[in-house]
């Protein structure tokens, strides 16, 4: 699919380049906006879903996932409402079977809307997260096609936006990043069970994949060549994952290889700021330049979405030479030298020590700062993290319902 442009009637039209193995193994965009992407783009901008303002990208991606069919379907499905096939084909005046077929091509193919129950009921996820990891993530990259290709560089037009951060405030951190696990032998002391083989200790059951924020900065051609296969689900949260095909089966010993060739390529690992062993956990290897969590300090330093860190390097000046390897290695540009002395922006550190594991003159030590661990439970996160999310989404409500009135301010970047 090619580039929007005005019709005279002042409407987008969306031109399409037609793929045809693509579009044989189920992957179509629309060739023209209708009335029911207008409809879809309003659900998927709603703040519920902490979605982006409504706009020529968000409608461009939206047409892209949706044919003019689908999207005739799909926009019954409004947000946090989920529906059967029946339920729709009677909004649709179409056949259950046809508005089934429809359905679930979107959901187990192109997977940009998700099914659940018996029988099934099918609802539309925020853009982020939820679709754009469920239609990039993937244990073959082989999968990707032209489809994938246009959707990263859509994708990303919307990201680039910086519409999340109106959504990013005070809120507790949904993710934590954890020490590498070179520095094992400094952190274990303090902190025995804060390294990756301890971590997942626990667990018998692992699923891996390809990065989606690294699949699609790499089909968007922005990507920095870092390894991909290391997004990890751990546990029971597992299981599904699995049974859908978004990853493959795994081992505790691959997964460990796995976060440690990350880490020699300058990726650090995080995982969720919650669980326990009944529910398991989630974790990725990431990189500043194109993990989308992290993209929100490196990319626009607004506040991010990880706890601060319970570990911070400290420098031992009579040792340090300057050599800029502490600089080098930092994924958030924490480290720089500045008249030949090196300076530390503790604000922007996460405390994952690679400057510590870089420097070759034990010039930097990895050093605790915090005792405050993960929550018990996702219960226990969900309900710190509701109030912050609730006023933040509030705020964008009421930021975009005053924007028309005042001067220069409709469709601005939050």
């Amino acid at each position: 699919m090619g580039s929007s442009s005005k019709a005279g009637s002042g409407r987008a039209v969306v031109s399409v380049h037609v793929d045809v193995a693509a579009r044989m193994q189920g992957f179509d965009s629309a060739k023209k906006v209708t009335g029911a992407h207008r409809r879809l783009m309003k659900h998927y901008s709603s703040v519920l879903l902490f979605g982006p303002p409504p706009g020529e990208a968000l409608l461009e991606l939206v047409a892209h996932m949706f044919t003019e069919d689908e999207a005739d379907a799909a926009q019954h499905l409004a947000p946090l409402r989920p529906l059967t096939a029946k339920q729709v084909a009677r909004r649709c005046g179409q056949s259950p079977e046809r508005i089934k077929a429809l359905l679930d091509n979107l959901a187990e193919n192109k997977r940009v809307i998700l099914w659940m129950g018996k029988p099934r009921r099918y609802t539309i996820l925020p853009l982020v997260p939820g679709t754009f990891e469920m239609a990039i993530v993937t244990p073959e990259l082989a999968r990707a096609n032209s489809w994938h290709k246009r959707f990263a560089g859509l994708f990303e037009k919307v990201w680039d936006t910086g519409y999340i951060t109106g959504y990013l405030g005070r809120a507790p951190a949904p993710l934590r990043y954890i020490p590498a696990q070179s520095n094992a032998s400094r952190v274990q002391a303090a902190f025995p069970a804060e390294m990756i083989e301890e971590l997942l200790a626990p667990y018998d059951v692992f699923g891996i994949a390809h990065c989606q924020c690294r699949v699609v900065t790499d089909l968007s051609g922005r990507g920095c060549g870092k390894p991909t296969e290391n997004c990890v689900a751990i546990g029971p949260v597992a299981e599904p994952l699995l049974a859908r095909g978004l990853m493959r089966r795994a081992d505790r010993a691959e997964v460990i290889e796995a976060k440690r060739v990350a880490e020699e390529h300058g990726c650090v690992t995080w995982m969720m700021n919650g669980g326990n062993p009944r529910e398991g956990n989630y974790s990725c290897s990431c990189c500043g330049c194109c993990c989308h969590a992290l993209r929100t300090v490196t990319q626009f330093s607004a506040p991010g979405l990880f706890a601060p860190p319970r570990f911070m390097p400290r420098l031992d000046p009579a040792a340090c030479v300057a050599c800029g390897r502490c600089a080098t290695a930092c994924p958030m540009r924490a480290w720089s030298l500045e008249g030949g002395s090196p300076r530390h922006d503790a604000q922007r550190c996460i405390g994952c020590g690679l400057c510590v594991s870089a420097c070759e003159n034990d010039a930097l030590d990895l050093i605790a700062v915090r005792k405050e661990g993960p929550e018990r439970d996702y219960g226990t996160l969900m309900l710190k993290m509701l109030p912050a999310y609730a006023a933040a989404s509030f705020r964008e409500w009421l930021r975009r319902s005053v924007a028309p009135f005042g001067s220069g301010t409709k469709g601005a970047k939050p």
